[in-house]
C-alpha cells in the first residue's frame, strides 16, 4: 500500500516536533529539510559537541545522521521500521562547525526488509555513503496520525 500525502505530512511534522525534545536528534539538531515517499534529505549543524579528539566530526556523528535520514526515508512509505544492520564508507573528514547534509532513500522494500542507501555532504563534497537494512514491524494507521 503506497503512502499517502497525508502520511508523510504528518512525518514531516512530527519530526519537526521531534528535534525540538531531548532526543538522539535535538542533540544532533537535525532539521528535515524535504521528504517524499521512499526518499528524505536533512541536514544539521555540526558542533564541537559532535566532534572528535582531532576537531573534525566524530564518525558516530555522521553514522547517527545517516541512519536518521535513511529510516525516516522508510518511515515515509508507511511503515515501522527498526535498524538491523548499517554499513558506513568514510570518504573524507570534515571540520566541526560545518554543515551537513544527508540524503536518505529506500532502493528495495520486501514483506519484512526494507534496504536504504544514504550520502552525507559538507557543502559539496562527499563525507560518507551508507547503506542499510531495516527490518519491517508493521504498519503505520490512521490512529498514529493526530485528528484535527
Amino acid at each position: 500500500m503506497p503512502a499517502t500525502k497525508k502520511h508523510i505530512d504528518w512525518v514531516k511534522e512530527y519530526f519537526r516536533k521531534a528535534c525540538g525534545t531531548p532526543v538522539l536528534e535535538n542533540f544532533l539538531g537535525v532539521t528535515l529539510d524535504s521528504a517524499e515517499e521512499g526518499k528524505v534529505s536533512c541536514r544539521m549543524k555540526a558542533a564541537p559537541a559532535h566532534g572528535n579528539i582531532y576537531g573534525t566530526v566524530h564518525g558516530g556523528t555522521l553514522a547517527a545522521l545517516a541512519d536518521f535520514a535513511m529510516g525516516v526515508a522508510c518511515v515515509t512509505t508507511g511503515k515501522r521500521v527498526v535498524t538491523i544492520d548499517m554499513n558506513i564508507s568514510y570518504i573524507k573528514g570534515s571540520p566541526v562547525d560545518c554543515g551537513l547534509r544527508a540524503e536518505g532513500q529506500v532502493v528495495s522494500a520486501g514483506r519484512r526488509i526494507m534496504r536504504a542507501e544514504g550520502r552525507i555532504y559538507g557543502g559539496d563534497q562527499l563525507l560518507a555513503r551508507t547503506q542499510a537494512s531495516y527490518y519491517i514491524t508493521g504498519d503505520f494507521t490512521a490512529e498514529d496520525h493526530p485528528r484535527r
